[in-house]
């Protein structure tokens, strides 16, 4: 987002604000209406170039706004095509490709005057980031996996000594799907 000075017009009463704000978005008022919506509102005086600089900053932070929104939503449709992947992988894809995009359309005179060591580095920190979460993903199933054949093996166990038909019916029917898995 852009850094906009505090200005008259941020000093405002929250309502007047709001609306010069919506009268600047509507794009409907020249600036010199907007100075006398303020003055006969508010009673401040503001230089209709005080207000074409407010209404750039804003316009500028709007859009800021825009394209964050553009780029979560199209986080969540690339993710909403592969149910495996979570947000932290779509991001990683989109910012590889970002930058891959990037480098693609330097031209080569933009390429010379780069640092390939930032860009290496950058590219670096998208695996990096990568790698760590799929470490992670892969400890945490083993940790799981663990858990659940020790609370498996405990149940088998209890189940033998305490209800042994159960656990010979449960036995006989874990072997008959094993034969047809295998037929």
């Amino acid at each position: 987002m852009s850094r906009r000075k505090h200005g008259k017009i941020d000093m405002l009463d929250p309502a007047v604000k709001n609306t010069v704000d919506e009268m600047i978005m509507s794009a409907r008022f020249r600036y010199r209406e907007i100075a006398e919506y303020i003055a006969d509102t508010a009673g401040e005086e503001i230089s209709q170039s005080a207000i074409c600089r407010y209404a750039q900053g804003l316009c500028a932070d709007m859009q800021a706004i825009h394209i964050a929104q553009e780029n979560f939503k199209a986080i969540m449709q690339e993710c909403a095509k592969y149910p495996d992947i979570d947000t932290t992988e779509g991001i990683v894809q989109i910012s590889s490709n970002l930058m891959m995009t990037a480098v693609r359309s330097l031209t080569p005179e933009q390429l010379q005057n780069s640092d390939p060591l930032k860009i290496m580095k950058q590219a670096t920190q998208l695996v990096r980031a990568a790698s760590y979460k799929r470490n992670l993903e892969m400890k945490n199933k083993d940790i799981a996996e663990a858990g659940f054949d020790e609370i498996k093996q405990k149940f088998f166990i209890g189940l033998e000594k305490d209800k042994p038909e159960l656990y010979k019916q449960l036995s006989d029917y874990i072997d008959q799907q094993k034969g047809t898995e295998e037929a």
